[in-house]
C-alpha cells in the first residue's frame, strides 16, 4: 500500500515501511476503518514541505537536520504527526543551545508548541540575564509571550493571585494498579495540591459531574443505572436524590439556568437514548425535553449563550463517529442542525469559554487537534494541537484556561494513563503543562467547586492530606 501525503501543492511518498518503523500515527492512520488508508492523496494543510521532509528523513534513517531557522517547520510536522522522538531532539537542541541571541525566540518557540522542559529552561536563563538581554535584545524582549516577559517579575510567589477557596473536585474513572476507584479528589490549581475530600458509593465510569451533582452510570460489575447523587460541600456529604428517568452511560449533560440536563447516551444492553430529560433542582424531579434527531452516545455537550449545543458520537445504523452538530435553544423547541465540526469524534469533550466553545480530543484520533466554534458565525476553525494523544481525560475550565487532567495516551502501541496535567491558553493558541496528578487517572470526571472556610481550616490543619495510594 503506498499513499501520498500533500501540503501546500506539493506531494511527498509515504509507504507501508512507515508503519514498520514504528510511528502510531501511521498505524492509526492506515487501519482499515479509517478513510485515510484507503485514500491515495491525504492533505495536510498545516504541515510545512520543509518540516515534512524533515521528519520524513528520520522516520526513515534516524537522522533530523535541526537549525534554529527551520526548527519551528520541523516541529510543526512533528507535533501534528506524533513523532515524539523527533520532538524530543528539538527539546533538547533549544535546551543545548541557548545564548542571550536565541533564549527570546526558543521561549516562544517552547510556548507555541507545548514543550515544557524548554519553556522552564528557557525562563530560567531570561530570569538569569534579564539585565543584559535589556541592553543585548531589548526587541527580543518586546516580542517574546507575555508569560515569559513576566517570568522575571513573578519570581516572589507572594505576588501570584490566587483563589485559596477554589478547588477542582475530581471524581470517578481509575488509577494504574488499582482499578475504578470511589475517591473524591480536591485540587488545588494555584498551589498545585492534592487533597482526598470524601468517596463516593459506586466506583463509577462513563459518568457525569455538574456543580455538586453526581450521576453514577456504571458500577464494579458495569451496569448501566439512572443514580444520582448530590455533594454538599459545606458538609462533606452525598445525598441520593431521585434517579433520572432512564438509566444511561456515555451521555452528556449540562447545567441550564436551574435546572441539569441530560442528553441522549446508552442504556442497557447496549440500546441507545434519543431521549432528553431534564432535573429541576429546586423540586428534585426528572421530566422529559425535547428529544433528538436520532439515538446516539458518545457525543459531548456544552452550554453557550443560554443555548445546548452537542457534538460527534456514534448514531445508531452509523458505521463511523458523526461530524455533526445540533443547537437546542429552548428545552420546548426542537434540535438544529448546525455547521459539522471539520473532525469526526467520539468520547470528546466541550467547553464554553468567551462565549465560542472548543472541541478537544477524543478516542483514537490520529490528528491531536482541537476546535474552536462560534455561535455568530456557525463556523469552525481548527486551533494548535496537543503535542501527544489524549483520551478519557477530564476537563474543567478555570480561569478561562481549559485544564485537561490525567487520561490516557498512545505509547508504544499501547493505552498508557498518564499524570500529566496541562492547560490551553485561548489568548495565545497555545499548551503548557501546569503540573502532575499524584497518581496516573484516567476516566475521570471534573468540576469547579468553592470550598467552605471550614475546609481549608481542614486542609491547612491536617497538611495536606493526601489522596489515597499517592
Amino acid at each position: 500500500h503506498m499513499a501520498e501525503k500533500m501540503m501546500q501543492g506539493r506531494e511527498e511518498p509515504i509507504s507501508d515501511d512507515a508503519e514498520r518503523k514504528g510511528i502510531d500515527y501511521f498505524r492509526a492512520m492506515f487501519k482499515s476503518y479509517t478513510q485515510e488508508s484507503k485514500a491515495s492523496v491525504i492533505h495536510l494543510q498545516v504541515v510545512s514541505p520543509t518540516g515534512l521532509q524533515h521528519v520524513l528523513d528520520f522516520i526513515y534513517t534516524s537522522l533530523l537536520p535541526l537549525s534554529f531557522e527551520s526548527l519551528e517547520d520541523t516541529l510543526e510536522a512533528a507535533s501534528y504527526l506524533q513523532v515524539t522522538d523527533a520532538i524530543g531532539l528539538c527539546n533538547q537542541y533549544l535546551v543545548n543551545n541557548l545564548t542571550l541571541e536565541n533564549c527570546c525566540f526558543s521561549a516562544n518557540v517552547a510556548r507555541k508548541f507545548y514543550l515544557p522542559d524548554v519553556l522552564a529552561a528557557t525562563e530560567k536563563y531570561i530570569i538569569s540575564n534579564f539585565w543584559k538581554l535589556l541592553d543585548l535584545d531589548f526587541t527580543g524582549l518586546l516580542q517574546l509571550n507575555f508569560r515569559s516577559l513576566l517570568a522575571p517579575v513573578l519570581q516572589d510567589k507572594s505576588t501570584t493571585l490566587r483563589n485559596q477557596k477554589t478547588r477542582i473536585i475530581l471524581l470517578g474513572g481509575g488509577r494504574a494498579n488499582e482499578g475504578l476507584v470511589t475517591d473524591v479528589v480536591a485540587f488545588d490549581v494555584y498551589n498545585h495540591r492534592w487533597r482526598a475530600l470524601t468517596h463516593v458509593q459506586d466506583r463509577v465510569q462513563n459518568h457525569s459531574v455538574y456543580g455538586a451533582l453526581e450521576d453514577a452510570k456504571t458500577d464494579k460489575v458495569f451496569s448501566v443505572t439512572n443514580k444520582v447523587h448530590r455533594y454538599d460541600p459545606r458538609f462533606n456529604r452525598w445525598t441520593q436524590v431521585t434517579g433520572m428517568l432512564e438509566k444511561r452511560c456515555q451521555f452528556s449533560s449540562c447545567v441550564l439556568g436551574n435546572s441539569i440536563c441530560a442528553i441522549g447516551g446508552r442504556g442497557e444492553n447496549g440500546l441507545l437514548h434519543s431521549s432528553v430529560e431534564v432535573y429541576d433542582i429546586s423540586r428534585d424531579r426528572w421530566r422529559k425535553a425535547t428529544e433528538l434527531p436520532c439515538k446516539i452516545h458518545g457525543h459531548a455537550g456544552a452550554i453557550c449563550k443560554n443555548t445546548i449545543y452537542i457534538s460527534g458520537g456514534k448514531c445508531t445504523g452509523q458505521a463511523s463517529t458523526s461530524k455533526d452538530v445540533y443547537s437546542l435553544s429552548s428545552l420546548e423547541e426542537q434540535w438544529v442542525k448546525q455547521a459539522p465540526m471539520s473532525i469526526a469524534r467520539f468520547g470528546h469533550q466541550m467547553a464554553t469559554i468567551r462565549e465560542a466553545i472548543f472541541t478537544f480530543l477524543g478516542l483514537y484520533e490520529p490528528f491531536s487537534e482541537i476546535e474552536r466554534y462560534d455561535p455568530d458565525q456557525n463556523q469552525w476553525t481548527r486551533l494548535r494541537p496537543l503535542t501527544y494523544d489524549r483520551f478519557c481525560y477530564g476537563l474543567v475550565v478555570v480561569e478561562e484556561t481549559a485544564l485537561l487532567i490525567g487520561g490516557k495516551k498512545w505509547q508504544d502501541s499501547r493505552e498508557v494513563p498518564t499524570q500529566d496535567v496541562v492547560g490551553y491558553d485561548i489568548d495565545n493558541d497555545g499548551w503548557e503543562e501546569i503540573c502532575k496528578a499524584p497518581v496516573p487517572w484516567w476516566g475521570l470526571q471534573c468540576a469547579v467547586l468553592q470550598l467552605s472556610e471550614e475546609a481549608d481550616e481542614q486542609d491547612s490543619d491536617t497538611q495536606q492530606k493526601k489522596p489515597p495510594s499517592c
